[in-house]
Formats: structure tokens, sequence, C-alpha cells
């Protein structure tokens, strides 16, 4: 019976501290700094949106289309070089072999003549 009373007791002390709780108050300024960090959250949200834009497959996609469109453009101007370079101007092994002697370098060749003739 004395832990029964003991029981209520405290019940009833936590039921009367409830009676001395007042309403809450924000602190001075504090509707003015929300606005602003929410401000802020979403002008950071808006770049992180336009970087976004870029990690998309999409994007990704296109830039490396563009960039294959782009280097086999230049390929192809290369290769159009070499095609209408004149004979007189495309080195051949004898020329290199002349250019080596005369600054006295090697030039290893793959398949050429080993004899000296």
């Amino acid at each position: 019976m004395d832990n029964l009373y003991k029981k209520e007791q405290e019940i009833e002390n936590i039921l009367n501290s409830i009676e001395g709780i007042a309403r809450a108050e924000a602190p001075p300024f504090f509707y003015t700094r929300l606005q602003a960090r929410m401000q802020k959250q979403e002008e950071s949200s808006l770049v992180n949106r336009f970087l976004g834009l870029f990690v998309q497959p999409v994007f990704a996609v296109a830039t490396l289309s563009l960039f294959i469109v782009l280097n086999l453009a230049t390929l192809n101007s290369v290769l159009k070089e070499k095609k209408e370079m004149p004979k007189s101007q495309v080195s051949s092994d004898a020329s290199l072999q002349s250019f080596a002697k005369d600054y006295d370098l090697s030039v290893p060749t793959l398949y050429g003549d080993t004899k000296n003739n």
C-alpha cells in the first residue's frame, strides 16, 4: 500500500510540473536569420542544379561525341595534307641516313640493309 501511495505521489508530481510550462519564445531576429539561411540554401541549390547538368549521361555522351567528331576531322585533314605533299618533301630512308651521318647519329632501321655498299 505504501508502494502504491509513492507511485501516485510521483504521478501527481509529474502532472503538477506541467502547470509551470510557459509558451516558448523565439530569440530576437530569429525569423530574419531563418529567411537568410533559407535564401542562401536556395542559391546554392541553383548552383548545384546547374553543375548537376554536366554530370548527366546526356551531356557526357554529347561531349564525348563532340570530341570524337573533332578528332576525326583533325585526322582527316592531316591525312589529306600528307596525300597532297609532293614526293620531294616526303623524307626517304636515304635522306634520314644522310642526316644521321652528318650529325653522327645512328638511326636504326628495322627493315633496312645492314650492309654498307
